[in-house]
């Protein structure tokens, strides 16, 4: 089940998988009084019905690296591989999502790419939920909503950027 692609490797995967999750990686920082979790996205999981869509700040952290795969697994990202403290795995679906639902059909997708890489992908949820996943910013793969993904056209899609979006409807209800 490892497939490594772009966005047709997204687009197969959420096609006919419901999300149930968005897992996103870190360490447990025990320093202080209370322990905290230090979140590095570097590498964010899509939570399927079955197995885990995983995308990766790639190249100079100026694109998305897409792949399907059986298990949550970081060896090839050195910040995690090499952490000395201990690495974990949070989830986010309820603070992204935040109605309830057990899980999300993805009705659209939206690539950004140039060339053939895949800069940035907004994903379209049933119940008008937004997904954008940039993985320029500074921290790894910033997860964002509609708005985040307005701002980022604004400032960096075009033609002048030579930015080509490729949208695609993945059937179902939604926006």
């Amino acid at each position: 089940m490892w497939a490594m692609g772009g966005w047709g490797t997204v687009d197969e995967a959420l096609r006919d998988h419901q999300v149930y999750d968005v897992l996103v990686p870190g360490w447990i920082d025990r320093d202080g009084e209370v322990p905290e979790f230090r979140p590095q996205p570097l590498v964010v999981w899509l939570r399927l019905d079955s197995g885990l869509l995983r995308l990766r700040s790639a190249g100079q952290y100026d694109r998305l690296a897409v792949a399907r795969l059986p298990q949550v697994g970081w060896d090839d990202v050195d910040l995690l591989a090499e952490a000395e403290d201990e690495v974990v795995v949070a989830s986010y679906g309820e603070q992204l999502f935040g109605d309830g639902r057990d899980t999300l059909r993805c009705v659209r997708l939206r690539a950004y790419q140039v060339a053939d890489h895949l800069k940035c992908l907004a994903l379209d949820f049933e119940g008008r939920h937004t997904l954008f996943f940039d993985p320029t910013w500074t921290f790894g793969i910033r997860i964002g909503n509609v708005a985040d993904e307005q701002r980022w056209r604004e400032l960096y899609a075009g033609e002048e950027a030579g930015v080509e979006t490729v949208e695609v409807s993945l059937g179902g209800s939604g926006r």
